[in-house]
């Protein structure tokens, strides 16, 4: 009979360093697994139901989502509690990219408060098509099916990029850092020289600033991207509640990622000499004549609430949309038939967001600019 008491006959246990090794020894052979079996899939997502979270990276279990659920499902907060960050960086005539735009209301609210030109991106073709149906007879709302790693838009088309919530999804992929650095740099080549690209997330500052910056010009990995963060406190189920701006946990950060014109004509500029290796300088010549006649006829810069696509200044961002009774009395001015009573605008304001703003990596306080009566988050 074997007396499991005994010590002589118990496997010694492992040092702390020994442990390491061995995880990292597992960590290597699922390497080796992953790149030599294409269906290979973690340890965590071969047992019966993984958590959720593994599968917010993948357009099947969107898809069923969707189908089931078709009710509007808004991620973090609704517009009104973020509209002041919006406003501040995403001019109102500007084009506008909703990534991984889901079936929020969202896109709707914006348009109604004046941005007239969205382009909504999600993986999902089941969401794509039951919102392209639903907003059918909205001119300037589109929809198009597609990965955010791999777009289908070209060069510089966008002023303004808006994620909420769908780099976080991104994280929960297989091959996440992979999937992560290919999102942000196609957001680095889809945005104008000056937009902007406005990160809703939950993932913390130390946990996400190192993917979205690289300012060494040397590197494949170089990033045009300015970084600035913001902090909204996080919904709160007592109306009465006070949140705790230096608790993490209380909060949602908005990462703001600005193409600086200087990095983004170095990294153009990069671009331009390995596409005359590639392609000749017959075509690289063409490839530049095409985009100085871009630029002659819409401007090379993003539209911003401050400048316009030339880098013009400018007075302000009204809304777009006119009323109907305003365009008349404008239209009878201009014949000399009316009293010359000018219709009322929306008078802009400055102010403040309720949450903790954070200026690059530095605390601050955070400052929103809308029109009107700006909404305290």
């Amino acid at each position: 009979m074997i007396d499991d008491g005994d010590p002589s006959l118990q496997e010694p246990e492992l040092t702390e360093e020994e442990k390491e090794a061995e995880r990292q020894r597992e960590l290597e052979l699922m390497e080796q697994e992953r790149q030599n079996d294409p269906l290979f899939q973690a340890p965590h997502l071969q047992e019966g139901i993984p958590p959720v979270t593994c599968n917010f990276g993948k357009a099947d279990y969107w898809d069923g989502r969707y189908h089931k659920n078709p009710e509007t499902f808004e991620w973090y907060h609704e517009y009104d509690r973020i509209k002041h960050i919006i406003n501040r960086y995403c001019a109102r005539d500007g084009k506008v990219l909703m990534l991984g735009c889901g079936n929020s209301r969202l896109t709707e609210d914006m348009y109604y408060d004046g941005y007239e030109e969205i382009e909504n991106l999600d993986i999902s073709r089941v969401v794509i098509d039951q919102m392209s149906e639903k907003y059918q007879d909205i001119e300037g709302m589109t929809w198009r099916q597609s990965d955010v790693c791999d777009q289908p838009y070209d060069d510089a088309e966008y002023d303004c990029a808006i994620d909420k919530g769908t780099m976080d999804c991104v994280f929960c992929a297989d091959l996440a850092l992979k999937k992560v650095r290919k999102y942000v740099h196609e957001m680095d080549r889809v945005l104008k020289h000056g937009g902007s690209w406005l990160i809703f997330s939950h993932g913390l500052p130390e946990d996400r600033l190192e993917h979205l910056e690289n300012e060494d010009t040397s590197s494949v990995e170089f990033l045009s991207f300015e970084v600035n963060v913001h902090a909204v406190p996080k919904p709160l189920l007592d109306p009465y509640g006070v949140p705790d701006l230096k608790d993490p946990e209380e909060l949602y950060f908005v990462y703001v990622c600005t193409k600086n014109p200087t990095r983004s004509k170095q990294k153009d500029d990069k671009k331009n000499r390995i596409f005359q290796q590639k392609q000749g300088k017959k075509a690289l010549a063409k490839k530049l004549r095409e985009q100085r006649q871009k630029h002659a006829e819409f401007g090379h810069l993003a539209k911003t609430p401050t400048k316009d696509s030339f880098g013009n200044p400018r007075e302000s961002d009204r809304r777009i949309k006119k009323d109907p009774l305003e365009e008349l009395e404008e239209e009878g001015e201009g014949l000399g038939l009316g009293n010359g009573k000018e219709g009322e605008g929306e008078g802009e304001g400055e102010g403040e967001g309720a949450g903790a703003g954070l200026g690059g990596r530095g605390a601050g306080e955070g400052e929103g600019e809308g029109e009107g009566d700006n909404p305290n988050p």
